[in-house]
């Protein structure tokens, strides 16, 4: 049996077709839907009520981030496998027992992610590379990735060169639709709640690779992936909590290496976020100025 976990906060614009992409597509399959809803205030947890009935609904009382969450529904599930799957996702086939299939044939797999794709068909990348002391600089959201998109350490880190039509043993998956199994979670414990948003689905397939289990792509599931619908509103705010969380990761396993590269990391981030909040507001700005209404930036 598989357990699908969704988080959701102020979802209500893609929770429905989500939840029946499952039922639709999900096939010779048991399982359960669990959502945990992070105190929206939108028509999210009214979606739910009203429409389907089966799926166990868990109401926080505030939002208390995305492995919190998890956890919580993780503890109160009853699946041998646990899928988790972002509420701005769409099942594009059979893509839950597809993964289940590919966990059962191979016992070394502790967690397998889809292929994703944007909702124009574009490939998304969702495999990563685990930072390390020179990558770290040069990921998605970092400042050399700006100035320099095509540098070959960003492409490195972020798998550009990698064959999506093709299986991989990668290093790690991204958390919006991943599955694990539960004798993982056990093994390893469930995510680390120090992350609020972001870096918590690298810490997870970090502890997994090092108990020796694989973390494998498997592109015979395919999921449409609305990428960042939820944490659209609040671009800084996204930025920050990506880069506490890389600090994090860092300071937990790496720090012990090299006390001094944690003071200058920490640096860079406050640099970065400065850039980043500096753009922003520039960009506001503009729109202000050329009187066109304000858009995020991206």
């Amino acid at each position: 049996m598989i357990t699908i976990i969704i988080v959701t906060y102020n979802s209500e614009k893609f929770i429905r077709k989500c939840i029946e992409s499952i039922y639709l597509k999900t096939k010779s399959t048991d399982f359960e839907i669990i959502v945990v809803d992070n105190n929206s205030k939108d028509k999210t947890v009214e979606i739910i009520y009203k429409e389907f009935k089966n799926v166990r609904l868990i109401r926080n009382k505030k939002n208390i981030g995305f492995a919190a969450a998890n956890n919580i529904a993780m503890e109160r599930s009853s699946g041998d496998f646990i899928m988790l799957l972002n509420p701005d996702t769409i099942l594009d086939n059979n893509a839950i027992g597809i993964l289940m299939d590919s966990m059962i044939k191979n016992e070394n797999i502790g967690c397998v992610g889809a292929k994703l794709l944007y909702f124009d068909g574009s490939l998304q990348l969702s495999c990563r590379r685990f930072p390390n002391f020179i990558n770290v600089f040069f990921g998605r959201r970092s400042i050399f990735r700006y100035l320099f998109p095509k540098n070959p350490i960003s492409r490195e880190f972020m798998l550009e060169n990698m064959n999506y039509n093709y299986s991989h043993d990668v290093d790690w998956v991204m958390g919006a639709a991943m599955m694990i199994r539960r004798e993982m979670i056990n093994t390893v414990g469930n995510f680390d709640e120090q992350y609020f948003l972001f870096v918590e689905d690298t810490d997870l397939c970090y502890r997994i690779k090092q108990s020796g289990k694989r973390i494998v792509y498997v592109p015979e599931a395919v999921i449409k992936h609305f990428h960042g619908a939820s944490i659209r509103k609040g671009f800084s705010r996204a930025h920050l909590h990506h880069n506490i969380g890389m600090y994090k990761f860092f300071k937990k396993y790496y720090s012990k290496q090299n006390k001094a590269f944690g003071f200058i990391l920490y640096c860079t981030i406050l640099i970065r976020l400065v850039i980043v909040y500096f753009l922003e507001q520039l960009v506001i700005f503009i729109n202000l100025i050329r009187k066109k209404p304000i858009r995020d930036f991206e």
